[in-house]
């Protein structure tokens, strides 16, 4: 009786520690933005691994969508990431480097598809759109056609942006 004291408490505190992945289905009603995460890697990032500062990136659209709000989409469909409308300003558009290419401010990438909201509407929403909401208002063939990554930290890049118009003829 005395085991089953100290195995109860233990079994409850390792399932309480197990990760937990959201549903995409709901979670747009909530808010929470990121649903699931993609793997990051290593070269994406400057420095070593007690202070990896990401890189910025570069990207391409299939489209004219630079003020068109972007969510990102699994190969499934399933929204894997969006934004609050509270992180949607001036500060998250793209900026055109010319010859197609932007600098992304917003986190886009590869699998990012573009919806009918402009970044004024979608930061005026008074919440988070659900996820039907927002499939709903994907663009349909939008895409990112191509990314870059810079060779400037997310922070450096505004300041470099002569730079990265060079990098990217």
């Amino acid at each position: 009786m005395k085991r089953l004291a100290y195995i109860l408490p233990l079994t409850a505190l390792c399932f309480s520690c197990s990760p937990k992945v959201s549903d995409a289905t709901g979670a747009g009603s909530q808010g929470g933005g990121i649903v699931a995460a993609e793997p990051i890697q290593a070269d994406g990032y400057i420095g070593g691994t007690s202070a990896m500062i990401p890189k910025a990136t570069a990207f391409r659209m299939n489209g004219d969508y630079a003020d068109k709000v972007a969510v990102t989409v699994d190969a499934n469909g399933n929204l894997t990431y969006f934004p609050d409308p509270t992180d949607i300003s001036d500060y998250s558009r793209p900026v055109d480097l010319g010859n197609g290419w932007w600098l992304n401010r917003q986190g886009i990438s590869r699998n990012s598809v573009f919806t009918r909201y402009t970044f004024e509407e979608y930061s005026k929403l008074p919440k988070v759109p659900t996820a039907a909401e927002l499939k709903a208002a994907i663009i349909p063939g939008s895409g990112v056609e191509e990314m870059r990554q810079l060779p400037y930290s997310i922070n450096q890049a505004m300041s470099h942006l002569k730079e990265i118009k060079q990098l990217l003829k």
